[in-house]
């Protein structure tokens, strides 16, 4: 009987495989004895009864009449959608002059600055003076001269100063 006791207290996995087998029956015990669960039906019979149901369904139901409109009142219609046609119509042309409206504007504020620009733009102003350029390539060989011309590498700070 020790030997026994030992051989499960040594396997840790075989005690929980008994304790979910346990639980699993008595799971199942308490689920028949539940009577207010209903009782599980087939899926053919389950199937069966909604056929029937949607037989019933369509035997009630039966077409209703199509409206019937009369010619005065399609007439009426007709005249609203006329004048709503009209009255879009009219609100997109306005749309359109004032879009025009908008451009003109926009063209002559694009010529004023243009003409304020080239009038500060004078070549000879002291005021204005176009500052050096420098291309890539220029960049690169400032950098390169300045690793040639300046200290060392190794008598520099590898750390920057905080100021």
């Amino acid at each position: 009987m020790g030997d026994f006791i030992d051989f499960f207290l040594k396997n840790p996995f075989l005690i929980i495989v008994l304790i979910g087998i346990l639980t699993s029956m008595l799971g199942k015990k308490k689920q028949a004895q539940d009577p207010n669960t209903p009782p599980k039906k087939k899926w053919q019979e389950v199937m069966q009864e909604l056929q029937g149901e949607m037989q019933q369904g369509n035997q009630q139901q039966t077409p209703a009449p199509a409206p019937v409109r009369k010619v005065e009142q399609q007439a009426a219609q007709a005249a609203e959608v006329i004048d709503d046609t009209n009255e879009a119509n009219k609100r997109i042309a306005e749309l359109r002059r004032l879009q025009q409206k908008y451009d003109q504007e926009r063209l002559y504020q694009k010529a004023k600055a243009d003409q304020l620009t080239s009038t500060i733009a004078d070549k000879d102003s002291p005021v204005y003076r176009k500052g050096p350029s420098f291309g890539k390539k220029q960049l690169i060989d400032g950098i390169i001269m300045s690793e040639v011309l300046g200290p060392p590498r190794a008598k520099r700070s590898l750390q920057r100063s905080r100021r």
